[in-house]
């Protein structure tokens, strides 16, 4: 039995979201008995898996119009991640000069993030009660089917923008802080840097970033220790690593944003798995050409080539793909 007053969420949001307000009723239903995501794991790099919940439709549709929604409310002065015009990419860019930099990031960002948190800043964006509840629960996975469980699904559509909302106060007072400090400081997705031309960041400097993270969820976010990393300048040179990339040169003079080796040596590997299983399915052909055009990014960004031995394996790759296709080797096919 659906109570009046979110009978009249339902209606109103479906007149914000331009949808009908059976959509809606099918969505919470699907949450209600279970069947609103795909759910599966992947394995994690550090051990363990992660799990995965992909929404269903119509519950994928009405997250995406939510996650619109609520997007002009969710950008920071210090976040990268799902913003046009920022990436990864610019996220490294403030620590290019500097000589010591600090990075950490949340221990299972998405899963800690609670629907108490997200209906809070739901409610000071706005929405009353009855409406930010029910967005809330539209946007937030519960494995027991209680809403009160409920925490942001580890599956793209509108978890980043809704985790980037919930962050905004945190993303706030650091870009003060770091004010207040002269030091540089970015955010892509749950990993943080901040960083300095000077020869160190104090560790008590280190330890309030850190505690301004967990303090301001009121304890949901964990930042342990093995998700932090300290760098300085060794030897008068440089080699700092944040988000799969590396800056490397000297002191003074002029430095590189490249790939890291881990991440080159990952891409490889996955060209010439591909290779040996003769696996050129489309699903695939569409990976590794995503992982190609991402290096090409960081790379070119700087006038510099990509490095030969992947471009190698990569043009053998889209040879065997092209013949396992169409059974002949186009002629026009260019090399690396």
């Amino acid at each position: 039995m659906i109570k009046p007053e979110r009978k009249e969420a339902i209606s109103e949001l479906a007149q914000i979201l331009e949808i009908p307000c059976h959509l809606i009723l099918q969505a919470l239903g699907m949450l209600e008995n279970k069947s609103g995501y795909r759910v599966w794991s992947i394995p994690k790099k550090s051990g363990g898996k992660r799990q995965i919940q992909a929404a269903l439709w119509p519950l994928r549709e009405i997250q995406a119009r939510i996650a619109a929604l609520i997007y002009p409310y969710s950008i920071s002065e210090i976040n990268h991640g799902f913003i046009p015009g920022r990436s990864h990419q610019t996220a490294v860019l403030p620590h290019l000069l500097a000589n010591a930099m600090f990075c950490w990031d949340i221990k299972d960002a998405f899963s800690s993030t609670t629907k108490k948190q997200v209906l809070l800043k739901f409610r000071v964006i706005g929405f009353n009660n009855p409406l930010a509840d029910l967005m809330a629960d539209l946007v937030c996975y519960s494995a027991t089917g209680k809403s009160e469980d409920g925490f942001l699904p580890q599956g793209y559509c509108s978890s980043p923008i809704i985790f980037n909302l919930v962050l905004k106060d945190i993303d706030r007072l650091l870009f003060l802080f770091a004010q207040q400090r002269d030091y540089q400081i970015s955010r892509y997705v749950d990993n943080f840097a901040i960083s300095t031309p000077k020869k160190e960041i104090p560790r008590q400097d280190r330890e309030l970033v850190v505690r301004i993270v967990m303090n301001l969820s009121n304890g949901s976010y964990k930042v342990p220790e093995e998700k932090t990393s300290y760098f300085k300048v060794e030897e008068d040179k440089v080699c700092f690593e944040f988000l799969g990339l590396v800056i490397k040169g000297p002191k003074k003079g002029k430095r590189e944003i490249r790939v890291t080796d881990e991440k080159l040596a990952d891409h490889r590997w996955t060209i010439h798995d591909a290779l040996e299983k003769g696996d050129f399915s489309d699903r695939k052909v569409r990976e590794i050409r995503g992982k190609i055009n991402y290096l090409k990014s960081v790379y070119q960004r700087q006038s510099l080539p990509l490095p030969i031995r992947i471009m190698e394996l990569y043009f053998q790759y889209q040879q065997m793909a092209e013949v396992a296709k169409t059974g002949q080797l186009p002629l026009n096919l260019s090399g690396p």
